[in-house]
């Protein structure tokens, strides 16, 4: 994540824990939970997403197959 994208990221963090826990936090501890969350979270998160570009891929595959299909020509005198 670039510093802009932490930062937005660590004040959507903080701004949940004060309006749904009650719980308020500095700016550097939202950073280190993100820090930590993403070490937690960030490979199952990743991991999915590996998941569904594989079963777009395949899709996109299947179509392909389909398209070719329709494209072949009969032999004469079959």
């Amino acid at each position: 994540l670039d510093k802009q994208q932490k930062a937005d990221l660590a004040t959507a963090i903080k701004t949940y824990l004060i309006d749904e826990l009650d719980v308020e936090i500095s700016g550097l501890q939202c950073e280190m939970l993100l820090d930590h969350l993403g070490e937690i979270v960030g490979p199952a998160f990743y991991n999915q997403g590996l998941k569904d570009a594989h079963a777009a891929i395949l899709r996109r595959m299947d179509d392909a197959g389909a398209d070719i299909d329709v494209l072949e020509q009969s032999i004469k005198g079959r």
